[in-house]
């Protein structure tokens, strides 16, 4: 197809509004007015002939047409940029990352001033997704988690791996006594997190053993609520260590059955190329720097 000439400059609004979902996002990303970013968009949907957004009042879509246009043009754009830097110019831009939500509260967000202050002009989006994302469909550039990802078009590197602790404070131990064998956490007070895509209760005891809503105390689909009723005196609780280590070092709660303490779980950061623009670049390796294993 042979493109109309002033197509090119229209392009950087298009691919901005496409990875925002949003022309006032887009539009201070470019420095641009969220006016200037939607006519730019509509007029390269007149030269194309093609509907490349659905609108509404808080966000735009790409359609199949404007989703098929950024999968060819996305990677030739981003090539072309990375021809044209500067080898000295510092890195900047957006970089969209989804990161499983413990990780992130309590060991990536206390690192990010530090990371800000090596790279003033790079700006972090990050989604806290207890899930597995699909990076390519939703246009994330790393994502952080547990759940393998077997898109062969990924590349995978582990980070130290989390461990599930089970714990609970001194004044429900002093109550109730300590369990010596998982077995005897059916007769307990039992703290229990609820996946909320699935609806599926964690169990956390041997195979042979499962806790069910019977044998719950109190559940909850959000781990801190968890962590809070543990320290309250409400029960027994097994969450990632992320959770409970500083208040298991400070003595805000005991570790219990440490011998059953499932298997540490390995930790996974995906990006898509190993010839990476310098924004996600110098972004996979801060994290690689700080939690390789």
């Amino acid at each position: 197809m042979s493109l109309p000439p002033d197509v090119h400059r229209l392009l950087p609004c298009f691919l901005a509004a496409a990875d925002c979902r949003s022309f006032s996002a887009a539009a201070r990303q470019l420095g641009l007015t969220p006016a200037a970013v939607s006519k730019n968009v509509r007029t390269l949907e007149q030269r194309l002939g093609m509907t490349l957004f659905q609108r509404n009042t808080h966000f735009v879509e790409l359609t199949g047409e404007g989703a098929a246009l950024r999968q060819r043009i996305g990677s030739l754009w981003q090539a072309l940029n990375q021809a044209l830097e500067s080898p000295d110019a510092m890195p900047s831009g957006w970089v969209r990352t989804s990161v499983i939500p413990g990780f992130a509260r309590y060991h990536l967000l206390p690192l990010l001033p530090a990371f800000q202050q090596r790279y003033p002009q790079v700006r972090l989006d990050l989604a806290l997704d207890a899930r597995k994302v699909n990076l390519i469909g939703e246009r994330y550039d790393v994502a952080i988690g547990q759940r393998t990802n077997d898109d062969s078009r990924l590349i995978a590197r582990p980070l130290r791996p989390v461990q599930h602790m089970i714990a609970a404070s001194p004044a429900y131990l002093a109550q109730h006594g300590i369990a010596q064998h998982p077995q005897q956490l059916l007769q307990h007070h039992c703290l229990l997190h609820r996946n909320p895509g699935d609806g599926r209760l964690l169990n956390w005891l041997p195979d042979h053993l499962e806790l069910t809503e019977n044998q719950a105390h109190f559940i909850s689909t959000l781990p801190d609520a968890l962590l809070d009723a543990a320290l309250a005196g409400m029960g027994i609780v097994c969450l990632s260590d992320w959770y409970l280590a500083a208040h298991i070092r400070e003595g805000r709660l005991i570790p219990l059955l440490q011998p059953f303490w499932p298997e540490p779980q390995p930790m996974w950061m995906w990006y898509l190329s190993a010839d990476l623009p310098p924004r996600v670049r110098v972004w996979v390796d801060f994290v690689l720097e700080k939690f390789a294993r």
